[in-house]
């Protein structure tokens, strides 16, 4: 029973799913059996709410399974010896007919991968009038993070783009950012709200929420912003081969104060716009948190010295110990890697690391830990609470301990600088 606390991580096939569920008024049609179809549709439904009540009466096709999301073709054995396509035909007409969307994506699961079935050829017999995209290979063992830039590569290479003879000024698109992330709602809104500020414009989110429309107008943007390399790396570099289109790699999710003030300097820098408005902003952020940091302080010592572990992608461990151990004066304990097949920025992290004179952080379990603070998954967070290790634990990933945000979370930026202060501030105090 020495395995019973881990975790399955999603993989390529999720990445997938849920980049192209990202697309509004898409919809992914899953060709596999129904135990690939629950947890995608659960998961993308929690993160961007199509039903308002818990009645599985409400999609009753046996496409649906009672989820608003992700309909399947539920093959079974047969369907491995003698083919799909008898299925996948019912279920085209079906959503041609019964289901509006704009966009229809088809996905083959590891196992339908096998069958060899021309999908786009059935597909593009059926549905005529829109665009379709299929993904026959779903990446099979890879990580979230590979199946996500698959997608995001795919929608470019199957999708016609728009391309015009001028770029659109003061334009940008933000790319590596997925409906997997726990707080995406709110990391968007609050770089659509903080570019705003300076004058730029957001073109398309890719996988994140923007539409098709603006997915077609992606080479139009002057800028391409990675904010996950992890996510986003693969995609601006093809946009760049492709359509000439330069772009910006942050130093991981701006988290916190001093990596947003960069981030929007060096983009207004090159877009030729004003961050001053922001960076006013983020100046009186900053004396707002300091002035409750400093109260805690002054009657504790916290939370300077304070040990902390993160467990997340390589840019986000870069990115939130960055933050802990330059603005709070926090020690990373522990840095434990998810999607580690995804490692453009491990090199960066290691040298951070080295520099903080902690690089041993990598090699330490997080279910070891003995750090006071933890942001994690829930699951994770869920482990150590059940091996009865006291702790403050801040959820940064999915999947969730189940807390409700009505109003939009996010860590990214300026607002996120202070929700995570104040999350840290309270975790230590109570």
């Amino acid at each position: 029973m020495s395995g019973y606390l881990d975790n399955i991580t999603p993989d390529s096939f999720s990445g997938i799913i849920f980049a192209l569920e990202g697309v509004a008024r898409t919809i992914v049609l899953l060709n596999g059996p129904t135990g690939c179809k629950f947890y995608h549709s659960a998961t993308s439904d929690n993160q961007t709410i199509r039903q308002f009540e818990f009645d599985p009466l409400n999609y009753p096709e046996k496409w649906y399974f009672g989820q608003p999301r992700v309909p399947c073709t539920y093959l079974d054995s047969s369907d491995y010896i003698y083919g799909s396509r008898d299925k996948l035909t019912e279920a085209l007409e079906f959503l041609r007919d019964n289901v509006s969307f704009e966009l229809l994506c088809i996905v083959n699961s590891p196992g339908a991968a096998l069958i060899g079935d021309d999908l786009r050829g059935i597909a593009a017999a059926i549905i005529q009038d829109r665009p379709v995209v299929v993904v026959e290979t779903p990446g099979f063992s890879r990580d979230i993070c590979a199946g996500h830039e698959t997608a995001a590569l795919e929608l470019l290479k199957q999708l016609p783009l728009r391309q015009a003879d001028e770029k659109a000024p003061k334009t940008v698109n933000l790319l590596g950012l997925s409906v997997f992330h726990r707080n995406y709602t709110g990391d968007i809104a609050e770089l659509r709200r903080l570019l705003a500020l300076c004058g730029i414009a957001v073109n398309c989110p890719l996988c994140a929420g923007g539409d098709l429309e603006s997915v077609k107008n992606l080479p139009n943007a002057a800028l391409n912003i990675v904010i996950h390399p992890d996510y986003g790396l693969r995609t601006a570099e093809n946009l760049n081969a492709q359509y000439g289109m330069p772009f910006y790699v942050c130093d991981g999710p701006p988290v916190g104060f001093a990596a947003t003030e960069k981030l929007l300097r060096e983009i207004c820098v090159s877009l030729g716009a004003d961050a001053s408005p922001a960076i006013a902003e983020s100046e009186r952020a900053r004396a707002r948190a300091y002035a409750f940091i400093s109260r805690v302080n002054s009657l504790t010592g916290l939370p300077k010295g304070v040990t902390f572990s993160v467990e997340g992608t390589y840019s986000e461990l870069y990115a939130y110990t960055d933050f802990l151990v330059r603005y709070f004066g926090m020690i990373p304990s522990c840095l434990s890697v998810l999607s580690a097949g995804s490692d453009c920025f491990k090199d960066r992290l290691r040298a951070l690391l080295d520099k903080l004179g902690v690089s041993d952080a990598l090699d330490r379990d997080i279910l070891e830990t003995d750090s006071e603070l933890v942001l994690a998954s829930g699951n994770t967070i869920a482990k150590l609470k059940l091996k009865k290790h006291a702790f403050s634990g801040i959820e940064i990933s999915l999947p969730s301990l189940g807390y409700v945000d009505v109003i939009p979370k996010t860590h990214l930026g300026i607002q996120g600088a202070l929700l995570l202060t104040e999350q840290i501030v309270n975790g230590l105090m109570f």
